[in-house]
């Protein structure tokens, strides 16, 4: 069997945060990504958490020029934002055909793959100042995306298990390692057989998942493991 090309994935933490970098490690790490060598890059200098389109804009402007350092060191990047960050598209187009993937983005494409037909998804998010910025992502996703399910994209926020929903993407990257605690409250809220039922997806797996997809070249996703 011939190993596959060895690759090389930037993690992008676009706040100033390393201590948020550093939870993204043992996740990914435990993907065990053959010849995959995996680095993080934390933003030296603006918001130091995001929570408004301004915040977006100001970190980007801060991203880009040392990013454009290090692009040809890498064969794809992941941005660790969970917002329609504009930093995966404007590093897009200085990096050619290299692949870039945005954790919102990919988060939504797995919901939309697993939610099953005439159900719905939500997203959990840390409070509701972030509630009109993740709505506001959804829509525009929605409209600048031709998704032949676009139906699904009911969302709610807060914690929708009790209401009904289906599926939870994880809505933050504070929220990191918290899905046990999450089917915990599931359950109380549900009951146990109900709450298995409730499908949450890991922000970040779904990123990589999608980042690893692209650079290897196939043509389906697999984004059932992003879910626990």
């Amino acid at each position: 069997m011939i190993a596959p090309t060895p690759l090389k994935v930037l993690v992008i933490n676009p706040n100033t945060s390393t201590a948020i970098t550093d939870t993204f490690k043992p996740i990914l790490s435990s993907l065990h990504l053959l010849n995959t060598t995996i680095s993080y890059w934390t933003c030296p200098t603006g918001p130091a958490i995001i929570k408004s389109q301004a915040d977006m804009y100001e970190s980007t402007r801060y991203c880009i020029p040392p990013l454009l350092r290090l692009v040809d060191e890498f064969d794809g990047f992941l941005t660790a934002c969970y917002a329609a960050h504009p930093l995966p598209r404007i590093l897009q187009s200085y990096v050619g055909n290299k692949p870039v993937v945005g954790i919102f983005i990919a988060s939504i494409a797995a919901a939309l793959t697993v939610v099953a037909p005439h159900s719905k998804f939500g997203i959990l998010t840390t409070g509701e100042p972030f509630e009109p910025l993740l709505a506001d992502g959804v829509r525009n996703l929605q409209r600048s995306q031709d998704y032949k399910e676009a139906e699904k994209l009911r969302v709610h926020f807060g914690m929708v298990a009790a209401s009904g929903t289906d599926v939870l993407c994880m809505g933050g990257v504070i929220l990191l390692g918290m899905e046990n605690w999450v089917h915990e409250a599931c359950e109380a809220e549900l009951g146990i057989e109900k709450a298995r039922q409730v499908k949450v997806i890991d922000q970040l797996v779904a990123g990589m998942w999608a980042l690893h997809s692209q650079l290897r070249h196939r043509n389906t996703i697999q984004y059932d493991i992003a879910l626990t």
